[in-house]
């Protein structure tokens, strides 16, 4: 089964106004698809941050499948 690397990330200003997006948590989730590791990891998120709603921590959320050389790292 792949493994995914799902990261939740905010959009925050600096003081100049210039924009970032900062990582907020990152789970490493093993699972059949993209799709399912990111709910899996918005589940996870949901219940560490014990909030309702992953969008209330975070603005968006990326996902990336690492490959095999990285998982025996």
């Amino acid at each position: 089964m792949p493994l995914f690397r799902v990261r939740f990330l905010k959009r925050v200003c600096d003081a100049t106004g210039h924009e970032a997006l900062i990582c907020q948590r990152w789970f490493d989730v093993q699972a059949e698809c993209e799709a399912g590791a990111v709910d899996d990891a918005q589940g996870q998120f949901r219940q560490l941050e014990r909030i309702p709603d992953w969008r209330l921590r975070a603005d968006q959320v990326e996902a990336e499948t690492l490959d095999h050389a990285q998982n025996r790292a």
